[in-house]
């Protein structure tokens, strides 16, 4: 179910939720105008393949996804990418070896990005 933010109804689209159209497709339903997705997919054999874009292709709605950062003992998700996606398009994206914040203005009303890049403020290690 999609949560109220300040008049805006977001899909929350946890991680690989987004990897199939069903989820997607439900919140849409529901009212939806615009994902947001927390994610934990690092970059590789194993990593996001085209899944972000198909979503917003298939509703119609933008996708924020917020990408972890960070190694752990069988996966790095340094490269991992956070990234907007609006109608199939990576408006916005970003990689890095180190934790950042990742800013940008969005239009709500005509749900799209104001930026053409991310402000970045690097987290010191």
């Amino acid at each position: 179910m999609p949560i109220e933010c300040g008049g805006i109804k977001v899909g929350v689209l946890v991680c690989a939720d987004v990897y199939t159209p069903n989820i997607a497709r439900a919140m849409k339903f529901e009212g939806a105008q615009m994902f947001v997705s927390p994610a934990s997919w690092g970059p590789g054999l194993h990593g996001p393949n085209g899944e972000w874009e198909q979503r917003t292709h298939e509703t119609g709605l933008p996708l924020i996804v917020c990408n972890r950062t960070g190694a752990e003992k069988t996966l790095d998700f340094w490269k991992a990418p956070s990234l907007v996606v609006k109608d199939w398009v990576r408006v916005l994206t970003h990689t890095s070896e180190r934790s950042a914040v990742l800013t940008f203005d969005w239009d709500f009303d005509r749900m799209v990005s104001r930026s053409s890049r991310y402000s970045i403020d690097y987290i010191r290690n």
